[in-house]
């Protein structure tokens, strides 16, 4: 039997936190306010992202995360709302159980997601 070379693996997925939303928030560094619990969660979020298009996409508490290239070997992540997300990810997610019809109809627009975050600073 002849051994092959097996591919090479993906690099790993690395998250960076953007100081734009760390404490604290001013004019100079506008942004919104991470929840507490999101940083040592986020590099969770990373590694369970699915892709979608150039960017990453992961679900947690019915809310999706969004996670762009920052084109230095790392991530930045930050929730988006569902009209924002694929479909068909929306369906293979409704399909797994991993999110709910209510979560898509609660959290479909920007204003409901900028609501969400302030409203989960500070629930875990």
């Amino acid at each position: 039997m002849r051994m092959t070379d097996s591919p090479t693996p993906a690099p790993a997925l690395v998250y960076r936190k953007s100081n734009k939303h760390c404490e604290p928030v001013t004019a100079q560094k506008p942004g919104t306010k991470c929840p507490l619990w999101s940083e040592a969660r986020a590099q969770d979020l990373l590694n369970e992202s699915v892709e979608m298009g150039a960017k990453r996409v992961a679900t947690r508490n019915g809310l999706a995360f969004v996670a762009q290239d920052t084109n230095d070997g790392s991530w930045h992540g930050y929730p988006e709302s569902w009209d924002k997300i694929d479909a068909a990810i929306q369906t293979r997610w409704l399909d797994e159980g991993r999110i709910k019809r209510r979560h898509l109809r609660q959290w479909f627009s920007r204003e409901d997601i900028r609501n969400a975050w302030r409203e989960l600073s500070d629930a875990e």
